[in-house]
């Protein structure tokens, strides 16, 4: 083949591989990056969207002296993703406890990070009761109990259930009675008449 010819050939030939690895070689980039955002995505879509638990939470509410049921009591629901959603008090929700002293946590509450209980007229057995604050996780992962200083009832811990101690009402009444013992003591009994004695008026 004479020398001009094989010139031009490759003239013509040479540029097309690294023309091609040029037009390859982006493509391949391009693909590797595309892949990578897809992964990085997939990974981030359990921290960017939350997951909605469909678990219920139950809240019971016991007497920490003797560990029965408190029924018939007024809860208040204070939760939120941080402490000033706390503060601010944006999720509150209220509720009244069943015959078993219980109540079922409502799905938005159930699906927030942190919850706070407060009874209404009631005394709580845990320290600081107005700003301790519960993992609704643990609680939902492994069940969780508030600490009882008011006696030493004791329940084993559930997935799905809050317990909260309070000072029971029995205790509470028989307070109350010797209370009033102590402010309004009974009258003395009246001495009876002697013979010849006019009884006093």
């Amino acid at each position: 083949m004479p020398r001009g010819i094989r010139n031009l050939q490759k003239g013509l030939v040479a540029p097309i591989a690294p023309s091609g690895a040029t037009v390859i070689r982006p493509f391949a980039v391009s693909l590797a990056a595309g892949l990578a955002l897809i992964a990085a995505s997939g990974r981030g879509e359990g921290e960017s969207f939350p997951v909605v638990h469909n678990e219920p939470i139950t809240v019971r509410i016991l007497g920490g002296k003797d560990g029965q049921p408190q029924g018939r009591l007024h809860l208040i629901f204070i939760a939120g993703y941080n402490w000033n959603d706390m503060r601010e008090q944006l999720f509150r929700e209220e509720a009244l406890t069943d015959a078993h002293g219980q109540v079922r946590l409502s799905n938005q509450l159930a699906n927030l990070p942190w919850l706070r209980v407060w009874v209404d007229k009631e005394t709580l057995c845990q320290e600081n009761p107005r700003i301790a604050s519960y993992s609704v996780e643990l609680m939902r992962r492994d069940g969780l109990s508030t600490p009882n200083r008011c006696g030493k009832a004791t329940v084993e811990d559930r997935p799905g259930v809050f317990i909260v101690f309070v000072k029971s009402r029995g205790w509470l009444l028989l307070r109350s009675l010797h209370l009033n013992r102590l402010r309004f003591p009974p009258p003395l009994p009246r001495l009876p008449s002697s013979p010849g004695r006019q009884p006093l008026h």
